[in-house]
């Protein structure tokens, strides 16, 4: 069965001038959308009403930098901090941050990912694994540090920097762990046998990357000329997007069980494509020409709940804001149609 979508703006969040939005999560089931800032406050927002419901701030002016949520009753999440530091946040009738520790040594967690019991830290060139599975939540025992890739000539003068983990079923194993680096690749981790397994080395730099739902897709932000997209089980480059990236670290990531590809944008035009044929489907334009450099989007099939939140980077004549965007089935507006293809047997997701 297919249907037409359009995304239309339901909420604009204004956020502190001062401060500027790093990162969004959508939770689990859809009920909340979590933003960090970098004046180290954590917001909860209602993904319907764009109400914010909970906040928690960091002493220090310490800023946030990455979010994952890690239950499925959407009641806990973690979010990774400049100072090194991982905090465990608790939603109940109150909020309050819980067990934190420190996962590198005086580096910014910029990125966290999640298997099982196995939480992934990336922070500058170290990446971390550990441990949760114990009888306390609150118990964080070290895996190990996964070596980064060694330089060649044509990088040997960039910083190792990790921009991206991702979690993926590969040819080299059922669980691997996918790690990219700015100017280094993508390095393929083989968690059950703690090994490398696979090193793809890009042209390009990476800014962010993500996997398709189906694990047979690549696609990677290069900070240039826009998208790749690959074939992950074979490297292969499959084709490219043109998109304006002016060296920003652009998010990218696949949407609609990964029917379509949802971009950010350094000029306020977030876009979102087909994801086999390359089409623009539609463009959700920002005010002042803001840049986007983080989003997330929740995909529910059985209720046909399709969000979209984004979160700009101030201009001087305006204020960094949180956008959300609900999708509106095709007959009733008017605008560039999203086509999708809805699976009865899907069930909801983020992305």
């Amino acid at each position: 069965m297919s249907t037409q979508l359009c995304y239309k703006l339901t909420r604009k969040l204004d956020c502190d001038p001062r401060t500027t939005v790093t990162t969004l999560a959508f939770s689990p089931k859809g009920s909340y959308l979590a933003a960090c800032n970098l004046d180290g406050t954590l917001s909860i927002c209602s993904a319907s009403s764009g109400e914010i419901l909970y906040e928690v701030h960091v002493g220090g002016r310490v800023s946030l930098l990455s979010i994952l949520w890690t239950a499925h009753d959407e009641c806990q999440l973690l979010c990774g901090l400049g100072n090194s530091v991982v905090i465990s946040v608790t939603i109940a009738t109150y909020m309050s941050a819980m067990n934190s520790f420190h996962a590198h040594n005086n580096l910014p967690v910029e990125c966290l990912s999640i298997s099982g019991s196995t939480v992934v830290t990336g922070a500058t060139s170290e990446v971390s694994l550990w441990d949760h599975s114990g009888n306390s939540v609150y118990r964080w025992v070290s895996r190990g540090i996964i070596t980064p890739p060694s330089s060649i000539v044509v990088n040997s003068n960039s910083e190792i920097t990790v921009t991206s983990l991702h979690w993926a079923w590969t040819k080299y194993s059922d669980n691997t762990l996918l790690i990219a680096y700015l100017h280094h690749g993508i390095l393929f981790w083989d968690i059950r046998k703690a090994k490398i397994a696979h090193f793809f080395y890009l042209k390009t730099p990476v800014g962010a990357m993500h996997i398709s739902p189906d694990g047979n897709t690549l696609v990677v932000s290069n900070l240039d000329s826009g998208f790749d997209v690959y074939h992950l089980n074979n490297c292969t480059l499959d084709g490219s997007i043109l998109h304006p990236c002016h060296g920003h670290k652009i998010p990218v990531a696949f949407i609609h069980g990964g029917f379509a590809v949802l971009s950010g944008s350094p000029i306020g035009q977030v876009s979102i494509w087909d994801a086999s044929s390359r089409t623009l489907l539609q463009v959700l334009k920002h005010e002042a020409e803001d840049a986007v450099l983080s989003a997330a989007a929740y995909i529910d099939w059985e209720s046909d709940r399709f969000l979209i939140a984004t979160g700009t980077i101030a201009k001087e004549s305006s204020k960094p804001a949180i956008y959300l965007w609900h999708a509106v089935k095709g007959r009733h507006v008017a605008c560039g149609f999203i086509h999708i293809y809805l699976n009865n047997n899907s069930s909801s997701r983020s992305n």
